[in-house]
């Protein structure tokens, strides 16, 4: 049972960021490329849902283990496997279409050296949409209102693409620790922001699961 749950979760966190990566940094959907990845995170949440719950992301485990709807074990798995499944999907990328990233090692094109980037937007941008993303999952999985409801792949894809249509030209609209880490890779975002992000994801989620428990019963969240 944990084995299938931990293959889902690479399978699913690896198509993600390599979505991410073709369509969006890479440039290849052009202005399609939030819809590119909230259409693909719909179908692999509905094909993985049943099985692993697919997080596919750090703060979102975060807030399942803070909820008590996750084992401290199974959650750190979880964001091992995730990580690694993004950072493999960003090799992955490399190969199918290496001129677009190399164009941003050579040219210094990351999000960083953009004249447009300024630090408190981005953070604040990051902070309010992994918010968001965290707490439509929260309700959509685990709220008792809505058990066994056949919308959730479609919530959670189009609150991610809404986030990228939003602010992906402000902070790279990455919310997600795992993102973080093929954006790394990519140079996208260098060390710093790499930090920078991933606590300001892991917070927000912290922030939404303390909100979502204060108004959730406690018998009704843990299910």
């Amino acid at each position: 049972m944990m084995k299938a749950k931990l293959i889902t979760e690479f399978i699913g966190t690896f198509f993600l960021y390599l979505m991410i990566s073709l369509s969006a940094v890479a440039g290849n959907a052009g202005d399609f490329a939030p819809l590119a990845i909230g259409i693909g995170l719909v179908a692999i949440c509905f094909a993985s849902g049943q099985r692993s719950k697919a997080h596919f992301n750090p703060a979102v485990t975060a807030a399942f283990l803070t909820t008590r709807n996750q084992p401290a074990k199974e959650s750190l798995f979880y964001c091992i496997v995730t990580i690694a499944g993004a950072a493999l999907a960003a090799y992955v990328a490399l190969i199918i279409t290496p001129a677009p990233f190399q164009a941003i090692i050579d040219n210094g094109t990351g999000l960083q050296h953009s004249e447009n980037f300024e630090l408190i937007p981005a953070i604040l941008s990051e902070f309010l949409f992994t918010f968001a993303l965290v707490w439509v999952i929260l309700n959509v999985a685990i709220a008792k209102g809505t058990e066994g409801n056949e919308f959730y792949g479609i919530a959670i894809g189009f609150v991610v693409a809404a986030g990228v249509f939003s602010v992906g030209s402000i902070s790279g609209a990455s919310f997600n620790p795992a993102v973080n880490v093929g954006l790394l890779i990519h140079q996208v975002i260098d060390l710093k922001l790499f930090v920078i992000y991933s606590v300001t994801q892991v917070f927000a989620s912290l922030v939404a699961t303390f909100i979502f428990n204060s108004i959730e019963p406690k018998s009704e969240a843990n299910g």
